[in-house]
Order: structure tokens, then sequence, then C-alpha cells
């Protein structure tokens, strides 16, 4: 099955269907000067604000480690553990979503700092910054939402597809 974009209609056959088929190669070419506007816009406007905010990020997130690390190691009550446990927990996303994932992204290129490069930067996760520069950056990004080539759709956890069996959990995807 697929559907039929001019229909909207599921199809019989397993072909994808290219949603950009109705475009002009004019049409195509005039949104792709209007990204070019605004990565351009973007880029100009980056700057010393920009920097402090991803320093101080990287900043609080190492101190939220250290502090986890010692409130665990001195814990004697159930408060200071789930507080500890709390500034890990929150040091681990910061590190992996706000810093990791936007630094390989090459989102702080610009700055040309040797320890916040996309070149250089490793992350202490199950998957290494080369494999997942390769399975997010490309994949993911050349295949977006397309069912057995997007690798973060492999999970099953969003339905994005009429050929996905429904699940009652889909109800809550809106949330997640």
């Amino acid at each position: 099955m697929s559907i039929d974009e001019t229909t909207r209609r599921v199809t019989d056959t397993d072909e994808p269907v290219n949603p950009l088929a109705h475009l002009s190669d004019e049409t195509i070419a005039e949104l792709a000067k209007e990204f070019d506007a605004i990565h351009d816009e973007v880029y100009s406007s980056l700057g010393d604000k920009d920097r402090k905010y991803i320093t101080s990020v990287i900043a609080a997130q190492r101190q939220l480690l250290v502090a986890g690390r010692v409130l665990l190691l001195g814990s004697t009550s159930k408060p200071a553990w789930l507080a500890g446990t709390a500034c890990l927990g929150i040091a681990k996303i910061l590190e992996n979503m706000e810093i990791g994932h936007n630094v390989m992204h090459g989102q702080w290129d610009w700055m040309n700092d040797p320890e916040i490069h996309s070149s250089v930067w490793d992350w202490d996760t199950a998957s290494t910054a080369n494999s997942w520069k390769h399975s997010h950056n490309y994949v993911h990004h050349t295949y977006t939402n397309i069912r057995g080539k997007d690798k973060d759709l492999g999970y099953e956890i969003m339905r994005i597809d009429p050929r996905q069996k429904w699940s009652p959990v889909y109800l809550a995807q809106p949330f997640y």
C-alpha cells in the first residue's frame, strides 16, 4: 500500500510516492532560494550570545554531573538519593539531547572551538559519535519519516504510515 498524493488515498502498491512529484522545477528552485535565505539570515545572526549559551549549558551539565555523584556518594537519606539521581538524569539529558545532538549536527562549528566541534565531539552513550552521525545526520535526515529507511522510526513507537498496524498506544503520539 502507498498513498496516491493526488487523491490522498491508500493504494495497493508498495511503491513509495514522491510527495514532491506535483511541484515544478521552478517551484522547487524557488523553495530552495527561500531556504537559503533563512539559512543566511540565521548564520549572520550568530554571535557572542550563542557562544555564551552553549558554554553555559556545558558548564551546567558538568556541574549537575558532579553534584549528582557527590549527592549519591554521600547520601544517607532518600531525599539526597533522589536529588542525586535527578541531577544525574538531567545531566545525561543535557549531554545527549541539548549538547551532543546539536554539536554533532555541526550547530556550533561556526565558533571554530576545538572542544565544541562536530569533528572531535564524543559522548558517553551506547552509540559512537561516528555511528550516530551516519545513522542520524545521514540516514535519518535523508529519509525522515520514510518507513523502512528512517532508523529513528525502527522502534515502531510512532505511526507514520497507513501500512503500520494501528495500536491504542498511538493515541498518545501527540504527546511524545
